[in-house]
C-alpha cells in the first residue's frame, strides 16, 4: 500500500508545484490571454479602462484634464455637458442631444414637447444627429419637438434620476422611457466595469435599492470627484468598501474583489481561475428578468413604475419602448416569446402603455441583415429609421 500512497503523494507534490509555477510566472500580472484574473486589483480589465485610470490619476495630481472633460456627474455618473459635443453628438443648452434645431428656451403655443430617457439605444449612440430616431420624429413634425436626454450606458436608475433633475423642469407633454432588456443587469451596479468587463465609462454610478415595502430607496455614486475615483480604484481595499455593499456584482464573489492576498483562494494558480469563472458567470440578462424573485426583476419593475408616477405627477403622458438589441432579437426567436413579455404584461395592468420596437425590427430582417446595426452594436441609421417610422403611430 506504501507505493500508491507515495506515487499519490508525489503527483500530488508536483501538481502543487506546478501550481504555484503558473501562480508566480503565468498568474503574475493578473491577466491571461488578455483576460483578468481574480483577484482584480486593481478592478480595471481592459486596455481602454487602464488608459482612463492614467487620465484619471494625471487629473488627480496636476488638475489635467479638466474634470469637464470627463463627463463626469456626481450626481448620476456621468452626463453629457450642455454645448459640448461628443464625437458625433452635440448637446444643446439643456443638454439634450441636438434635434434639428435647440430645444426652446420656452414652450411654444401650438407644440408639444416629448422627452425621450434611457440609454444609448434611446440618444442614438454611433450614427450622426439628424440619423437618431428622436431627430427624425422632431423633424418630421412642427407641432412636436423633442428633448432627448438619453445617455449611452444608463441604466433605467440613471434615467430616473436625470428625469427628476434635468427633465421635470422642461416641463414636457410626454415622457418616453427606452429600455434595452439586455441592459438590464446595470440596475445592480454601482461600477460599470463590474457589471461588464469591457464598459466604456470606468466610473462609479448611483443605484437604488427595494424596501420591504417595495418602495426604492437611492444608494448615491461612491465616487465625489474624478480624483475620488482615482483614489478608489487605486486603493483596493477603499474600492471594496465603497462597493460591496450595495454592487451585486462585487458582493456574489467579494473574494475576486478583494485586496490580493487577503483570501487563501487568492494563493493559487487554480482557485483564482475558479473564482475568475464564477465571477464572470450569470450575465445573461434574461435569465434574471424572467425570474420574478431576482433584484433585476424587481428593481427593472419598480424603476419604470416609479418613472411613470414621476410623468404622471407632472401630468405628462408616459411610455415604455422596448428597443431590443440584436442579442435581444435573437433570443427572442430562439425561445419563441419575448423574455421581457410577463414585466410588460405587468406594466401593461399597471396602465402603462409600452410599445415593443422588436416586432418592426424583425419584419424588417433586421436580425438577419447587419444594415442595421453599428459596430458597437446600436442602431445604424436605417435601424433608427425603422424604429422612427414605427414609433409615428404613437404621436
Amino acid at each position: 500500500m506504501r507505493h500508491p500512497f507515495r506515487r499519490l503523494l508525489l503527483a500530488a507534490c508536483v501538481l502543487a508545484a506546478c501550481d504555484q509555477v503558473v501562480h508566480y510566472s503565468v498568474l503574475s500580472d493578473g491577466w491571461l490571454m488578455g483576460r483578468r484574473i481574480a483577484p482584480f486589483e486593481p478592478p480595471l480589465f481592459c486596455e481602454a479602462q487602464q488608459k482612463a485610470q492614467e487620465h484619471y490619476l494625471l487629473h488627480a495630481t496636476t488638475g489635467r484634464p479638466r474634470q469637464e472633460e470627463f463627463r463626469f456627474d456626481a450626481q448620476l455618473g456621468w452626463a453629457p455637458i450642455p454645448g459640448v459635443p461628443s464625437g458625433p453628438m452635440h448637446f444643446d443648452w439643456a443638454g439634450c442631444r441636438m434635434g434639428p434645431a435647440e430645444l426652446a428656451r420656452e414652450k411654444r403655443a401650438g407644440v408639444r414637447r416629448l422627452m425621450t430617457i434611457g440609454c444609448s439605444f434611446t440618444l442614438g449612440e454611433e450614427v450622426a444627429d439628424d440619423e437618431a430616431w428622436p431627430h427624425r420624429l422632431d423633424a418630421a413634425h412642427d407641432d412636436v419637438e423633442v428633448a432627448n436626454l438619453a445617455m449611452g450606458a444608463y441604466g433605467l436608475d440613471q434615467a430616473l434620476l436625470r428625469l427628476r433633475r434635468d427633465g421635470l423642469q422642461l416641463a414636457p407633454d410626454e415622457i418616453w422611457l427606452g429600455w434595452l432588456p439586455a441592459a438590464s443587469l446595470r440596475v445592480v451596479t454601482l461600477y460599470r466595469p463590474a457589471q461588464r468587463h469591457w464598459s466604456g465609462p470606468t466610473l462609479f454610478k448611483p443605484r437604488f435599492r427595494l424596501n420591504d415595502d417595495g418602495s426604492l430607496l437611492q444608494v448615491p455614486n461612491p465616487a465625489t470627484s474624478i480624483a475620488h475615483t482615482a483614489k478608489l480604484i487605486s486603493r483596493q481595499d477603499e474600492f471594496y468598501a465603497a462597493t460591496w455593499k450595495h454592487d451585486m456584482w462585487v458582493s456574489r464573489a467579494e473574494r475576486a474583489y478583494r485586496a490580493f492576498g487577503s483570501s487563501l483562494l487568492h494563493r493559487s494558480a487554480l482557485t483564482r481561475l475558479y473564482l475568475t469563472a464564477m465571477e464572470r458567470g450569470r450575465r445573461d440578462a434574461a435569465e434574471w428578468v424572467l425570474d420574478e424573485d431576482s433584484e433585476v426583476h424587481q428593481l427593472v419593475r419598480a424603476l419604470v413604475l416609479e418613472t411613470a408616477r414621476e410623468a404622471r405627477g407632472i401630468d405628462a403622458r408616459f411610455k415604455l419602448l422596448v428597443l431590443p438589441g440584436r442579442d435581444d432579437l435573437a433570443d427572442r426567436i430562439e425561445r419563441g416569446a419575448p423574455y421581457w413579455a410577463a414585466v410588460c404584461a405587468d406594466f401593461e395592468e399597471a396602465g402603462i402603455e409600452v410599445v415593443d420596437l422588436s416586432d418592426a425590427l424583425l419584419a424588417a430582417g433586421a436580425l438577419e441583415s447587419d444594415e442595421y446595426w453599428m459596430g458597437g452594436g446600436h442602431y445604424s441609421a436605417l435601424g433608427n429609421r425603422v424604429v422612427a417610422q414605427t414609433l409615428e403611430a404613437e404621436l
